[in-house]
């Protein structure tokens, strides 16, 4: 649930003419808006708070991600560990002794299931989803637009409640994604310093040596 990607973003108008109807006020218009998106370089800060723990879990890393389904997802701290998704393979590592270790745990196969559910949601695809139902939500009372996702599986709602991604203020862009845990917490994750369309070399998307 950590790797989780999506997109979405606010056009803005002329001051001196009619504002037009916002990209994201339809699935149409989100999947239009996320075409436009080639590649996505950020750093982000990942906040858990749950009841129990009296101060907040932060993590810090990046990621990047290169059309069509090219992801890296690094935590730099207080834990190193690596995902990288190129061409339909995926490989998860964790710094060990200061070498990356392959991590060969039963994980990786629910990572490949979250992994397709990303894909969807990067590509705006949000409606081809079967384990969540999107709704689309205006901007209201300091809250930007974002996207609801809904568990479908009863099941899984007992662990996720709700996701929500928070759009940025570029079309095809995401701020924030917030992960309410049902009766135990939330995660923010937070993206900073964005860079959009520069080229990513494919050293990027391969397991370090």
């Amino acid at each position: 649930m950590h790797w989780l990607l999506a997109i979405a973003g606010f056009l803005a108008a002329g001051a001196e003419s009619a504002a037009p109807p916002a990209w994201h006020q339809d699935w149409n218009g989100v999947r239009q808006a996320a075409a436009t998106v080639k590649t996505i370089e950020t750093s982000f800060v990942q906040t858990r708070t749950l009841k129990i723990l009296r101060k907040p879990l932060v993590s810090r890393g990046v990621m990047a991600y290169r059309r069509p389904n090219d992801l890296r997802w690094e935590y730099q701290s207080p834990l190193e560990t690596l995902l990288v998704v190129r061409g339909g393979s995926v490989r998860r590592l964790i710094k060990h002794g200061g070498a990356w270790v392959p991590d060969a745990s039963a994980k990786l196969e629910a990572m490949k299931i979250v992994l397709g559910e990303i894909g969807l949601w990067l590509d705006g695809n949000f409606t081809a989803s079967k384990t969540f139902r999107p709704e689309l939500r205006p901007a209201d009372k300091g809250q930007p637009a974002h996207v609801d996702l809904l568990p479908v599986d009863p099941s899984l709602g007992k662990v996720i409640s709700r996701i929500a991604i928070l759009f940025g203020e570029r079309p095809g862009t995401v701020d924030a994604i917030d992960i309410f845990e049902e009766g135990e917490g939330v995660t923010h994750i937070a993206f900073e310093n964005p860079r959009y369309g520069q080229a990513i070399p494919d050293e990027r998307f391969e397991p370090p040596r």
